[in-house]
């Protein structure tokens, strides 16, 4: 007795059933041709003896709509957290609400040959890139296909990218000016592990350079570490800091896992915050906020409607080849949760 599988159901064989052509069926399950009630009954009673199912992705092609599109999120680069996943989760909710998949491709940023095959090969319809770099090679590349792309994120020359990006050149004046009017003049920044820093990585380049340059304004110092992403290596930073720079009265953080280590350490000194020490933190989510003691006030921007807007402008680009290029900046969201307060007294 054979072993072997039964053969799956081809589209052929439900045409041979029906007494129709292939071209029949397939106008049959795309819609794309008007076919009479009494073939169509012929096509759908064939089917269901043979017990066909359509591959949802040959009748997306058939019927040249997008069934499927790709997240490009390097997720090697730095891990992925609650934050990042709001992104991605009301991209993912929004193109389900079109009928469409979407999966996340995870290869490195700099990974250009993997990112040529998912072109070259058909195998998606649409791509969306995360984390951007101010020199992006994969917006070079993609530029010279025909494959429609959208971004989180901007690089340093964007005028023909269509993007939704966080407004980062806000976010660290705004965090300089609400610790300078409680008088706070010199403050520690906790930010990302240098070779993020050195890649371009778009949101720390620019929230760095703003915040630096609001600092010289107001007459705040600003003493930087990169630390490594994770909770000793913000202990360790923190350490540092305070040992080499007493005056020290607040913390801007960029990169929760060290922030988190920030907090332990200071409790570890009997610093209280904000009595003590200020902290403010750029970018994570609110749930991240609320996870540690005290709860960390926050600058951000709201994750999951750029991760909705991102898929909708990769649908419109889909859809309608010939749209305009669209570039959107949300502005800053700044939630006082309390560990912030006026600069002790020295």
């Amino acid at each position: 007795m054979s072993s072997q599988p039964p053969r799956r159901a081809t589209r052929a064989d439900v045409a041979r059933l029906a007494g129709v052509s292939d071209s029949t069926v397939s106008y049959a399950l795309t819609g794309d041709r008007p076919i009479s009630d009494e073939t169509r009954e012929r096509i759908e009673r064939a089917m269901a003896e043979l017990g066909y199912v359509p591959h949802a992705r040959a009748a997306a092609l058939a019927s040249k709509k997008p069934s499927l599109v790709a997240l490009h999120f390097p997720v090697g680069e730095r891990g992925i957290d609650i934050s990042d996943l709001n992104y991605v989760n009301a991209a993912s909710d929004r193109a389900e609400e079109e009928g469409i998949q979407m999966l996340m491709w995870t290869h490195d940023v700099t990974d250009i040959e993997a990112l040529r095959r998912l072109v070259t090969q058909g195998l998606v319809d649409g791509l969306i890139l995360m984390e951007l770099r101010q020199d992006d090679a994969r917006v070079e590349y993609l530029t010279t296909t025909r494959l429609p792309f959208v971004a989180i994120g901007r690089t340093r020359e964007s005028e023909e990218l269509s993007y939704i990006d966080a407004d980062f050149d806000a976010w660290g004046p705004m965090a300089v000016n609400h610790l300078s009017d409680l008088g706070h003049v010199e403050v520690a920044l906790v930010s990302q592990p240098s070779e993020v820093v050195e890649s371009g990585y778009g949101p720390v380049v620019l929230t760095e350079s703003s915040l630096n340059a609001q600092a010289k304004r107001r007459g705040m110092t600003v003493h930087q570490v990169n630390a490594r992403a994770n909770i000793r290596a913000g202990r360790e930073a923190v350490e540092q800091l305070l040992r080499q720079h007493p005056g020290i009265t607040a913390v801007i953080g960029f990169n929760a896992p060290a922030m988190i280590g920030v907090l332990e350490e200071l409790a570890a000194q009997g610093r209280r915050v904000p009595e003590d020490v200020s902290i403010v933190h750029f970018g994570i989510s609110p749930e991240q906020a609320e996870m540690t003691v005290p709860a960390q006030t926050t600058i951000s921007a709201p994750g999951g409607e750029l991760g909705d807007v991102a898929m909708a402008l990769l649908i419109e680009r889909m859809t309608n080849p010939d749209s305009p290029i669209r570039h959107i900046l949300a502005p800053p969201v700044m939630v006082d949760r309390g560990s912030t307060g006026p600069a002790r007294r020295r």
